[in-house]
């Protein structure tokens, strides 16, 4: 999430993800400020997340299944 604070010339950066081509399995994010140069002074907090993803990917399984279930029952008369 990217913001622009009101009267300053720069912007709030909370949790971007910063791209990581080397290996996909990292995720890296980034807090802090963005110049309106462009340039950013920030604090990158990495891993690979392994449990987390795994706990949302099943969450999405689960609301997909809740989801396919609920559109085969018939509909109320």
């Amino acid at each position: 999430m990217i913001f622009k604070v009101p009267g300053q010339p720069v912007s709030v950066r909370l949790f971007e993800r910063v791209e990581c081509t080397k290996d996909s399995q990292y995720d890296i994010f980034d807090v802090g400020l963005e110049q309106e140069d462009g340039s950013i002074d920030s604090v990158v907090i990495g891993g690979s997340f392994s449990y987390a993803k795994s706990l949302a990917r099943q969450a999405d399984e689960n609301a997909a299944a809740a989801k396919a279930k609920a559109d085969d029952s018939p509909a109320a008369a």
